[in-house]
């Protein structure tokens, strides 16, 4: 490969992919530090020439600077392949509302590439599998609840760099918001809703803060105290956001037989037995966390589970069963 041609592929790599671009001069000083040296004409009409044939352009300002036209196409060696580009598509499809956007903006490019590659007629095999294959949500579908985009800029830069956050943020138990300094810990996607981990003021209880009831957020300057220890993932295994009630309980369901097959495929733990049981219905029994989260579970089952241990939490469900019934027989209604 000669000179030329090396100058010129490492011209396009130096381009920056977005406003507000670099000069002539620039670039012809970091082609030097890589151990080109050209007059500031060559590099010039290197430019002219590829500008022509690839997607980058320059501002009209006084010298020109260039930059990759938003959503060119990323030049790679080597170039994607049709599973490469699946892969991509599959990342901008599932992986795009966990990065930040500032990320998403340098992956532009990338896929493009990954679309231009399964619209050709060499790719037919993978559209055929990107339309076929989807991942959905088991509870009700439901529209995801707008978030502020300078909230969310504020929240991915103050996890990205390690910094504080002061925001406005409207609790469902208050009337009025209330301005908080955060400690951002985490961000956690769970279903619909993205929710950020986080300590407030001088308080060091974890709390989970729903993005989309932030209406102001600023990045500040000081950086984060973290508890001590503190790991997101522990965090979330020792039930985080089941909103724990008391701690680890023995329970004991009796369930019919058709119903205790989803358990009996996907387990609540890893200790849990099952027996058969002379009327037909089946004994499951497993070690979980006493939550919020295990009795809306619960009653989601309506008749077809009886909680059998512990007492406190049969006593619980009898009590929310109670009241559902008292609503459907008020002759009032």
């Amino acid at each position: 490969m000669g000179d030329t041609t090396l100058r010129q592929l490492t011209l396009l790599q130096l381009l920056p992919r977005r406003q507000p671009g670099l000069t002539t001069t620039a670039l012809r000083s970091r082609l030097r530090d890589r151990g080109f040296v050209v007059h500031l004409r060559t590099v010039q009409r290197d430019l002219d020439r590829l500008s022509s044939r690839f997607g980058f352009t320059c501002d009209e300002g006084s010298p020109p600077r260039w930059y990759w036209s938003p959503g060119a196409a990323d030049l790679s060696l080597p170039s994607q392949d049709p599973f490469s580009a699946l892969t991509w598509s599959l990342v901008a499809q599932h992986l795009e509302p966990l990065l930040p956007r500032s990320l998403l903006a340098e992956l532009d490019g990338q896929f493009a590439a990954a679309r231009a590659v399964l619209q050709n007629d060499g790719a037919t095999l993978l559209r055929r599998w990107q339309a076929r294959v989807r991942t959905i949500a088991r509870g009700m579908p439901q529209q995801p609840p707008d978030v502020d985009a300078a909230v969310l800029d504020a929240v991915y830069a103050a996890l990205l760099h390690g910094q504080q956050l002061s925001v406005r943020y409207q609790s469902r138990h208050r009337d009025e918001p209330k301005t908080l300094n955060l400690q951002p810990l985490g961000l956690v996607f769970r279903d619909h809703c993205a929710y950020l981990v986080a300590t407030a003021n001088d308080y060091s209880d974890v709390l989970q803060f729903a993005l989309h009831r932030i209406s102001e957020a600023e990045v500040l300057k000081q950086s984060v105290l973290e508890p001590d220890g503190f790991n997101l993932d522990a965090y979330i295994s020792a039930g985080g956001f089941l909103y724990p009630q008391g701690g680890r309980i023995s329970l004991v369901l009796h369930m019919d037989a058709y119903t205790a097959q989803h358990l009996l495929e996907s387990p609540l733990s890893s200790d849990q037995r099952s027996q058969a049981l002379d009327n037909g219905h089946i004994e499951i029994s497993a070690t979980v966390t006493d939550s919020q989260q295990l009795l809306w579970w619960l009653l989601g089952f309506g008749a077809k589970v009886e909680v059998k241990a512990p007492q406190a939490l049969r006593e619980r469900v009898a009590e929310q069963a109670q009241a559902v019934l008292e609503h459907y027989q008020d002759p009032s209604d």
